[in-house]
């Protein structure tokens, strides 16, 4: 049964649960409606013979021997169902063989309609005129005046009884559908209500991805308090793990630049030719290095737990520096970032994306870069634009490419893009090139919000 439903809903708990709640409840319900059926129709048939036994009561009360020793009855029932002609309901009274009088429903006594029921004993059923299943209860008495046995029979058609139990059935059904739809919406809201827990752990565990927090709250009911701890644990081990990565980046960072550097500085006393080969190899080498450790220093999401920077001071140390940088070349950098915009993520990383591309605007700027930063659908949407030449629409693709570089004469690795497209995407963000109103390049980044 388990795998049975497993197979049929193999996504979703929720499903699983209302389907063996209903594969149990489902044959209760039928069962009751049987015995609920079952006992109906014996109340129906113990009431059908309390009243076959008063009528017959009536009738042996009615009941003497005359002085010629002759049945007669002193007054009949008056019920109008023996008055109706095969209506089903009969009496009959009999002298030992004989039927002495019988109801008007069974016809005149000569007929011998009813002549087999005075041969029944107890209280059976069998069919009687016109092929109608009759209920039929006798009794035999021994009055005074004769030796012979008088006879009492009683009859009531079945069908009726049956009716009543088809018109209680369709009620059994309607009222047992009602109840079995109440049943699974009650179902449905108690196994909502019961995994509410496992949807608010989702969206804690959310909260953790985005950089909003940095562990699940522990007010969670006791069956799953021990996959929070596990998952805190192992967020604390990931967090842990990454710090020593990231610590070990710096730490290979500091102990490569002092071997280059002296590279650099004994490649520099060879001859020309030899010189211009291991140059290219040495510089080949301090990219790679360089790029695979920025990859490493991106802390992600998740790396720092919850996180909140504020894009202007960000902005504003960049542009502080990329004016010292650029200061010969007086450009403008222009800053319009609202005061909501906070980016939900490590401040390195925020720093790594806007400062390869701002140092890049400034780079192919002739005088003017522009920063825009807003909050738009709990997103961060910032665009940095320049009025340098731009980038043709068929090259930027390639632009974004590893060391991908239009312009050797502008110094560079080509790197920087490569390293900010993988940080975004790290963040599930997405970065895109277009055509800046400066008349240059335009950056549009879309980032986590916090």
């Amino acid at each position: 049964m388990k795998q049975f439903i497993g197979t049929l809903f193999p996504h979703s708990l929720k499903l699983r649960l209302m389907a063996a709640a209903a594969i149990w409840a489902l044959p209760v319900l039928l069962l009751a409606g049987v015995l609920l059926l079952w006992g109906f129709r014996s109340h129906l048939e113990r009431q059908l013979d309390a009243e076959l036994a008063a009528y017959q009561r009536e009738l042996l009360a009615a009941a003497s021997i005359d002085a010629t020793g002759e049945l007669v009855l002193d007054y009949i029932p008056a019920d109008p169902r023996f008055a109706r002609p095969l209506s089903g309901w009969y009496w009959q009274a009999a002298l030992g063989d004989r039927v002495v009088r019988q109801s008007v429903s069974a016809g005149p006594t000569e007929s011998g309609g009813l002549a087999l029921l005075s041969q029944v004993e107890g209280i059976v059923e069998l069919d009687g005129p016109g092929g109608r299943e009759l209920r039929i209860f006798r009794r035999d008495v021994k009055l005074p005046g004769t030796d012979l046995p008088v006879t009492v029979l009683v009859a009531a058609p079945c069908d009726e009884t049956e009716a009543d139990v088809a018109q209680f059935a369709i009620h059994i059904v309607l009222i047992f559908a009602a109840l079995g739809i109440a049943f699974l919406i009650a179902v449905y809201l108690q196994v909502g209500f019961g995994l509410r827990p496992l949807a608010r752990l989702r969206r804690e565990i959310a909260s953790i991805r985005d950089g909003r927090a940095e562990h699940l709250s522990p007010s969670f009911p006791d069956d799953i308090e021990p996959v929070v701890e596990e998952v805190n644990a192992l967020i604390d081990h990931n967090r842990h793990l990454i710090e020593r990565a990231r610590n070990e980046a710096g730490n290979l960072a500091h102990a490569i630049k002092n071997p280059l550097s002296v590279l650099s500085h004994e490649i520099a006393h060879l001859d020309d030719a030899r010189r211009q080969v291991l140059a290219v190899q040495l510089q080949s080498i301090t990219d790679q290095v360089e790029r695979i450790l920025k990859r490493i220093r991106a802390a992600g999401p998740t790396a720092t737990g919850h996180a909140r920077v504020e894009l202007t001071a960000v902005a504003d140390d960049l542009t502080f520096s990329l004016g010292t940088i650029y200061r010969d070349r007086n450009l403008s950098l222009r800053l319009k970032i609202e005061p909501d915009a906070v980016f939900a993520g490590d401040r390195g990383d925020l720093v790594e994306i806007l400062g390869n591309l701002c140092d890049n605007a400034c780079k192919w700027a002739r005088s003017s870069v522009s920063i825009t930063a807003l909050r738009r659908d709990g997103r961060l949407a910032i665009a940095i634009e320049d009025d340098g030449p731009g980038i043709a629409p068929v090259a930027r693709a390639a632009v974004l490419g590893r060391g991908q570089r239009l312009d050797e004469r502008v110094p560079g690795s080509g790197l920087g893009l490569d390293i900010v497209c993988e940080i975004v995407t790290l963040y599930r963000g997405r970065l895109a090139l277009g055509e800046s109103s400066l008349g240059g390049l335009r950056v549009d980044l879309d980032l986590p919000a916090a």
